[in-house]
């Protein structure tokens, strides 16, 4: 089962997973941490912002310290959840569109002229920006799809929420480890799946199902980005 609280599971479960990814071992959130995680989710701080934070404060750590609690990280969540506000009163108009990396007959989204594009904010600009030039880099047709069906993604969130927020990143980044995944052959499947039985299983051991599932995608995301230069879109957006 898990060790946060029922009630927006996604948020919890989100930063107890990755918490329990950065530290390697299981997230055992005292009264304190959860006080902070209830304050950083009623002030409305995305996980992934509280994600960064966490990850901030374990690199300025070292190697002979260790991560223990939230509380620790707590200044470095402060300091990535201003720059997130900042992105978010940045936000610009419409797009150039140039080099835009997009399949035969696509529009770009500063092409297409509709609405939610030209109220278009700098995360959305800079998640653009990074699998375009990402699917330019690459020489193999197949991961250029890949690349292709995450802008599609991007594209249609985008339009249809008229937003552009870590939620939607996330969504994209599933998107584009799943079309990595897909274009596999069965040896490179074997690959991921050999990789993936050294997890521990100390560590999901005490996860419930929706952190488990979370837990094993950053393990494959991670060795696709190891075999096959995948781009890590939430690492390249920070």
């Amino acid at each position: 089962m898990s060790y946060l609280p029922s009630t927006e599971a996604g948020f919890y479960e989100a930063i107890q997973v990755f918490f329990t990814e950065i530290t390697g071992r299981a997230a055992l959130f005292g009264a304190r941490d959860q006080v902070l995680l209830k304050a950083w989710k009623e002030e409305g701080r995305p996980a992934q912002v509280v994600c960064r934070g966490i990850r901030e404060a374990a690199a300025s750590m070292g190697e002979k310290k260790h991560l223990r609690s939230l509380g620790q990280c707590e200044s470095f969540v402060d300091e990535q959840w201003e720059r997130a506000r900042e992105q978010n009163v940045g936000a610009h108009g419409a797009f150039t569109g140039e080099g835009a990396f997009t399949g035969e007959g696509e529009e770009s989204p500063s092409q297409s002229g509709s609405e939610p594009a030209q109220r278009s904010g700098g995360l959305f600009a800079e998640a653009r920006q990074a699998i375009e030039s990402a699917g330019k880099k690459t020489e193999e047709g197949r991961w250029r799809e890949a690349y292709r069906r995450a802008w599609r993604v991007m594209k249609t969130l985008h339009d249809e929420r008229g937003r552009f927020s870590f939620e939607e990143v996330e969504a994209v980044d599933q998107a584009l480890v799943q079309a990595y995944l897909e274009a596999l052959d069965d040896e490179e499947h074997q690959v991921i799946e050999s990789a993936m039985a050294s997890v521990s299983a100390g560590l999901v051991q005490g996860m419930s199902p929706v952190a488990r599932r979370e837990h094993l995608h950053i393990r494959r995301k991670r060795v696709l980005i190891r075999e096959y230069g995948l781009l890590d879109l939430i690492e390249s957006l920070g």
